[in-house]
């Protein structure tokens, strides 16, 4: 994305990346929250693609993310099933995040609403129960990572699942790719995305699992 704009000093081109943060060069007559880029820099880090930035004072500026190409064999020459499913079954899904990492959930509820998907994010698995208890409406899934502050993502899950429904869908994703972590999940019947995660599988799992839900009510 190219602009023609006042540009950015090289001194204040880290600062447009933080929450909040608005240049005066920038800002007269013009409404915001300073939140964009903080969200798209989070978004293009979960997904492993790289964020760049080039700005001249007085010329303007260009924004660009670098995704990695996919070969060939993976692209579909007509528009997969799961896509159709997955626009039908995930708006309104109502989705519990859990990670201990603000900026990572900060991303996936930016990621997740896009998709029309009702979210709540949380730190800790205590916040996780409370909402359980509290909300008239629980989560239709869950997605937590694996390595919290205090326990673990599918330790969380299970007291969830105990706790709401047993048959409650979870994914968990995680860096970890130990096969003691991958044969814990499948005890759980819990599926696995590894980090970096791409947005098709995600979709693609919570689709299933909305599909599943339909079917059985």
């Amino acid at each position: 994305v190219h602009d023609t704009g006042a540009g950015i000093q090289p001194t204040q081109q880290e600062l447009i990346f933080r929450e909040f943060q608005r240049l005066e060069s920038g800002a007269a007559g013009v409404r915001g929250l300073g939140l964009g880029l903080s969200i798209v820099e989070r978004i293009a880090d979960m997904l492993g693609h790289r964020l760049g930035l080039r700005s001249e004072p007085g010329k303007g500026s260009a924004f660009s993310v670098t995704a990695s190409r996919a070969p060939i064999s993976a692209i579909a020459r007509k528009p997969a099933r799961v896509s159709r499913v997955s626009n039908t079954h995930l708006s309104g899904m109502a989705v519990l995040v859990i990670d201990n990492e603000p900026e990572i959930l900060s991303g996936m509820a930016a990621l997740l609403k896009n998709w029309g998907c009702l979210v709540w994010t949380v730190e800790t698995g205590e916040e996780a129960l409370a909402i359980a208890r509290s909300a008239t409406r629980g989560p239709d899934i869950v997605l937590a990572d694996y390595h919290l502050d205090k326990g673990n993502g599918l330790d969380v899950i299970a007291a969830l699942r105990a706790k709401i429904d047993l048959a409650l869908p979870a994914v968990l994703i995680t860096a970890d790719r130990s096969p003691a972590v991958k044969h814990a999940a499948e005890d759980l019947g819990v599926a696995v995305l590894r980090k970096p995660i791409k947005p098709a599988a995600l979709r693609a799992l919570m689709a299933q699992a909305g599909a599943h839900r339909l079917a059985a009510e």
